[in-house]
């Protein structure tokens, strides 16, 4: 099987695991969002900004590392495996320590108590964290799917059956912490079938591993911090019933981006890596890459913007009117960041993590400014403000981190995208057109069937017009994915 099909099969499986992990995800929110509260959503928020940032570092930087470099001693591995397993454990005590700190940020007690449970997830993200990059690294999509979709299953149940017996806030982090267990086990299972760590550190082995590590560690915990940096204030300005609503509308919307993106990125990191010096095809294969992602998140975007004030009382239930308000400006925001999303793989695939760490420190810098001064008015101007940043960030970022590294021209990437462009800004004006005939019409309609008639109509335009224009594209990626399935 060529790389090409291989890196197919890869997104397939990928595409396949986002989609059951993510449904999963958005149904326990739609069951708990009926049982618990706004402010218990917007507390779970206060605590897993802290926890999602420190994961982040939990792998101690070396993850993207072991994919750059492609030949790696079992002394290597070893010691690399045991820098994870410390600094998940010193991130654990970490945020144990500082707990009551973070709850004073805030202002609620209760994140201390949240963030003392949840900082398990830690460490056991770290006991299997090489375990999900040594599979990675040899595009073995297939089982980290099925063990993904295993341990969002476990958090669901978790979840729900917490949550129903009383636990209220309590029930999402501990199934937090169920998927992370969940997960890491099965990695570990499936790993110690053909390696398993020795009782040796060997630190100057792994040097350039951790020079790597060092910014990539860096860049990621940028790159989160400006992900999140809207909850941290959202959190200490408006407090934990604003945040619960907006932690909602984010899960609903930008889970796209913050979910299936990714599951596509770790597909292209490990095949651009293996051709990094070769920018003819890196151009072509980063163009296919965003192509495949607008054609996969994009609707999702677009849609949610479209149905948002009949589909957040249908899945969630009343009392998330606020909810609804935010996921037009949210959905513009996801677009934009899925858009600059695939250019981390071009910076890291170029050994280039410490260029990918400054732009993310001056992001991150630029984005917790925007917040502040957005704090003083109200959140929908500070999502306003935050998406003229976001403007910037993809204009920018797409000169600096994609084009001048591997010559490719404004010209060729909007020539590349404009097709797809073109695609889904039909299918938006025609199913927005169709909604406002519906509404003229109609004074009275059930949310069910808004939400039913605005999908329908988007998909009956958007999939003949994909295939119409895309289908050699759609061929080529189905035949890869079956000559996969019969090896």
């Amino acid at each position: 099987m060529s790389l090409q099909q291989k890196a197919y099969r890869g997104a397939g499986w990928s595409g396949l695991g986002g989609i059951v992990s993510n449904g999963l995800e958005l149904l326990k929110y739609i069951v708990l969002a009926r049982i618990l509260s706004p402010g218990d959503f917007g507390l779970l928020a206060m605590a897993m900004v802290v926890i999602g940032i420190g994961r982040i570092f939990a792998d101690g930087g070396t993850s993207n590392a072991v994919i750059h470099f492609r030949n790696h001693t079992n002394r290597q591995l070893t010691t690399l495996y045991w820098i994870n397993i410390g600094a998940g454990l010193a991130l654990f005590l970490l945020v144990y320590l500082t707990a009551p700190l973070f709850a004073a940020f805030y202002g609620e007690p209760e994140v201390s108590r949240l963030l003392r449970l949840g900082g398990v997830i830690l460490p056991l993200f770290a006991c299997g964290a090489l375990y999900d990059v040594l599979l990675r690294k040899t595009l073995s999509f297939k089982y980290i799917t099925i063990a993904e979709s295993t341990s969002a299953l476990v958090g669901f149940l978790t979840a729900t059956v917490l949550a129903l017996s009383g636990f209220g806030v309590y029930s999402l982090i501990w199934s937090h912490i169920a998927t992370a267990g969940t997960l890491s086990l099965l990695y570990i299972v499936n790993g110690a079938r053909t390696w398993m760590p020795s009782l040796s550190f060997h630190p100057s082995e792994v040097r350039p591993h951790i020079k790597f590590g060092l910014f990539q560690m860096g860049d990621r915990g940028l790159s989160v911090y400006a992900t999140r940096i809207d909850q941290l204030i959202i959190g200490r300005f408006f407090g934990a019933e604003i945040l619960g609503a907006y932690h909602l509308a984010y899960h609903l919307v930008l889970f796209p981006i913050s979910r299936l993106s990714p599951l596509l990125n770790r597909v292209a990191f490990p095949v651009f890596s293996s051709r990094q010096d070769d920018n003819a095809i890196l151009r072509n294969g980063y163009l296919k890459l965003m192509q495949a992602m607008l054609s996969v998140t994009a609707p999702f975007f677009l849609l949610a913007a479209l149905t948002a004030p009949w589909l957040v009382p249908l899945l969630f239930g009343d009392g998330w009117q606020m909810a609804a308000g935010l996921i037009p400006l949210m959905a513009a925001v996801g677009l934009l960041r899925m858009a600059g999303n695939p250019s981390g793989n071009i910076v890291l695939a170029k050994g280039r993590a410490r260029l990918l760490f400054f732009w993310n420190l001056g992001t991150a810098i630029i984005s917790t400014l925007v917040f502040l001064a957005g704090a003083q008015y109200d959140v929908h101007t500070l999502l306003w403000m935050y998406l003229a940043a976001n403007v910037i960030y993809f204009l920018v970022g797409q000169t600096l981190m994609v084009n001048s590294l591997i010559g490719l021209h404004w010209t060729r990437f909007l020539g590349g995208v404009a097709g797809m462009a073109g695609i889904l800004a039909v299918s938006w004006a025609i199913s927005l057109a169709g909604r406002a005939l519906v509404l003229s019409g109609h004074s009275e309609i059930s949310d069910f069937l808004m939400v039913a008639v605005i999908a329908s109509l988007f998909v009956i335009v958007y999939l003949p017009l994909l295939w119409w224009t895309h289908s050699g594209f759609i061929r080529e990626f189905l035949d890869a994915l079956r000559a996969g399935t019969d090896q």
